[in-house]
């Protein structure tokens, strides 16, 4: 079977470049630099057409109504020649250092025309070394400097300060970046007086000079005062709390302002082009949360991290993409792994207009669809990869007599496309930078494919927590991720210690015991370890956890300490229809309400289907939550339930894969 990674990294559920950025903290975000920044140099050949334009209309006469035109439009050209400038001060503009030289050096003059390229971007890069330090040291600091009242007047003079900031710093700067200087400033006074001298003055007041004050006043108050303002961190010290982003009417926001709303994104990752801001942020979101980055809204309310999540569950109710997650997209299978003798790994390349609806928590999974003999099969599967290092991967186990493991082992290939479902589910850790906790869990078989990505999370995200894994296989053969594991080990040495049980095994290292894991061997594991005020994390087949919680709720853990998932749904006999009546069905979803007749054999979710209601499905078993509803009115009964808690069916949440109606009239709501 082929695969795109080097042998000697087949085994590995983190590979090296996932670990080191998980260890720097935000991820890195693996965007690629082509020769030229297309868009960058759109946005300076189309600056330059309006300038032309506007310029034309200006020499040509007519009426003086024409300048309210042409003054926004020069002064907005400002603004999106710097733009440009900016991005190839950063060497943003393209792979090829030239490229960026040429680029900057022509959008220059639609700026400042009295200075040299070099020297803004000496003055531009001191103030990302020196974020929010005082005048003397951040030149940018000046916007927001002195009282108020002064702001509008700073913001429009800021490339006047530049030159009071470089002029005692002139000694030490490189002789041909002085000498350029000095040679733009002594063309550009000549060609100024020139032209006032000529009699040509109004229309450089109206042509440059004053569209040029305006245009530097509006990109002051969008690079400088609105990321920086109010803000005590410093790029020093704490360059993740230096800068902010302002969230919000992005569909208008990222376009109007050039994507400098998510400014942070740009202090932290400067060579980024600006059109990658968004992707960027979305790819690693979870990581600026964790931080409490500063978040405002677009009129400039301030978000804390909890606030954001909370802001972003509203607004994506009225986000035309809201849809995202319920829909399945296809995505290409880019690598495939043997774990063992009967299990693959699957990585899944996601697009980047997919990154935020395909960004998931640990522990969270993901539906998986193909078309087997003409029929689509879909199945679930846990996601394996930390919550933040951009990689979507997969494990499956072959089953016997399993039709969808059973094609994926002996047909999918790289390159072949997987319908899959973005991440749902509640069996998930959000890590919490200040807490120091102790967290244990128990994987049997591929039940440590949701565990492996918790534990990874969060002992990288919580630097004092400490965790403890049991770990219950067949024998070493068929045990998943026993490399990784055994890395994640030395990594978090002294913070992670996993414990091996292998019913067919004989004694082996000290961290391998042989036998099942039951609730006697599992009793003898608490009395010799201090574990009773941890928290739980449980996956594995149904009748081994029930004994398992057994032992807990006994030693007086409380059941909010103790999650579990099922990765099988549990054998039970054919769904009872004893209490199971006709009834008028009536569906709301997206808004739209569907009225179903119905004889009541048929659950809930497969009525709105056979009606052409798309309702959200995955595992059609009771246990991964995707198609849960609230009953709006009437009653239904449900066969099983392993994802709802007892609140949530008490507030009238249904699993509809499992509910069917027991009164004549029934009305569920997924959108609730």
């Amino acid at each position: 079977m082929s695969t795109t990674t080097d042998p000697a990294d087949e085994r590995r559920v983190l590979s090296e470049d996932e670990a080191r950025a998980i260890r720097r903290g935000v991820p890195h975000p693996r965007v690629p630099m082509p020769t030229v920044a297309l868009p960058t140099l759109a946005l300076l050949l189309g600056s330059a057409a309006a300038w032309a334009a506007a310029t034309w209309w200006v020499l040509a006469g007519g009426s003086p109504w024409r300048y309210l035109v042409t003054v926004p439009v020069h002064a907005l050209i400002t603004f999106t020649m710097f733009t440009v400038l900016h991005e190839t001060v950063h060497l943003a503009g393209g792979r090829l250092r030239w490229v960026n030289e040429v680029m900057g050096r022509i959008a220059m003059p639609f700026v400042v025309a009295w200075a040299a390229f070099p020297v803004l971007r000496y003055i531009h890069i001191e103030h990302h070394r020196n974020t929010n330090e005082d005048t003397s040291r951040d030149p940018d600091a000046w916007s927001d400097a002195g009282p108020r009242w002064q702001w509008p007047l700073r913001w429009t003079t800021l490339d006047l300060w530049y030159f009071r900031f470089y002029l005692p710093r002139l000694p030490a700067r490189p002789r041909a970046e002085v000498a350029e200087q000095f040679g733009i400033a002594l063309v550009v006074i000549g060609a100024f007086v020139t032209l006032a001298l000529t009699g040509h003055g109004w229309e450089l007041l109206m042509i440059y000079l004053i569209p040029q004050r305006l245009g530097i006043g509006l990109l002051v108050w969008w690079f400088d005062w609105l990321p920086h303002h109010d803000l005590d961190a410093t790029a020093g010290s704490d360059r993740f709390h230096a800068t902010r982003v302002r969230v919000g009417w992005e569909r208008i926001m990222n376009p109007l302002m050039l994507y400098q709303n998510y400014h942070l994104v740009h202090h932290i990752h400067p060579t980024i082009p600006f059109y990658r801001y968004v992707q960027v942020w979305r790819r690693a979101e979870s990581d600026w949360l964790d931080r409490d980055v500063p978040i405002s809204t677009a009129w400039g309310t301030e978000l804390s991290s909890d606030e954001y999540r909370a802001w972003r569950r509203i607004t994506a109710h009225f986000d035309r993409d809201a849809d995202l997650p319920r829909r399945a997209h296809r995505l290409r299978v880019s690598a495939v792994r043997r774990l063992t003798p009967d299990a693959l790994s699957i990585t899944l390349d996601v697009p980047s207009d997919l990154r935020e609806a395909f960004t998931f928590s640990a522990g969270q999974h993901i539906g998986v669809g193909a078309e087997i003999d003409g029929e689509t099969v879909r199945r679930t599967y846990s996601i394996c990869t930390a919550a933040g290092s951009g990689v979507l991967r997969i494990a499956i186990r072959r089953t016997e007599g399993g039709r969808f493991s059973g094609w994926v082992h002996e047909r999918l290939r790289v390159g072949d496309e997987l319908e899959v479902s973005p991440p749902s589910g509640r069996f998930t850790l959000t890590p919490d930078r200040g807490r120091s906790r102790q967290l244990a869990a128990v994987a049997a078989g591929s039940g440590i494919t949701p565990v492996i990505s918790i534990l990874a999370s969060a002992l990288d995200a919580e630097p004092r927590s400490r965790a403890t894994l049991f770990y219950a296989n067949r024998d070493a053969e068929h045990t998943m991720f026993a490399d990784e594991l055994a890395m994640l080990a030395r990594r978090f040495e002294g913070r992670l210690t996993v414990v091996h049980h292998r019913s067919r095994g004989d004694d082996g290292p000290r961290d391998v015991l042989p036998g099942r894991l039951d609730g006697e061997r599992f009793t003898a594991h608490l009395d010799q370890r201090s574990l009773d005020d941890a928290d739980w994390y449980l996956c594995g087949p149904s009748a081994m956890l029930d004994d398992l919680v057994s032992v807990l709720d006994a030693r007086g853990v409380p059941v909010g300490r103790v999650h579990r998932e099922l990765f099988v749904a549990p054998e039970h006999d054919a769904p009872t229809t004893d209490d199971a009546v006709p009834a008028t069905l009536t569906v709301t979803l997206d808004g739209e309400q569907t009225e179903i007749d119905t004889s009541g054999t048929a659950s809930v979710l497969e009525s709105a289907l056979d009606a052409g209601v798309p309702a959200p499905y995955l595992c059609s078993g009771g246990i991964c939550g995707t198609c849960r509803a609230t009953v709006t009115h009437g009653t239904v009964h449900m066969q099983q339930n392993y994802a709802l808690s007892p609140a949530e069916v008490d507030a009238g949440q249904v699993l509809t894969c499992q509910a069917r109606p027991t009164s004549s009239s029934v009305g569920v709501d997924y959108d609730a």
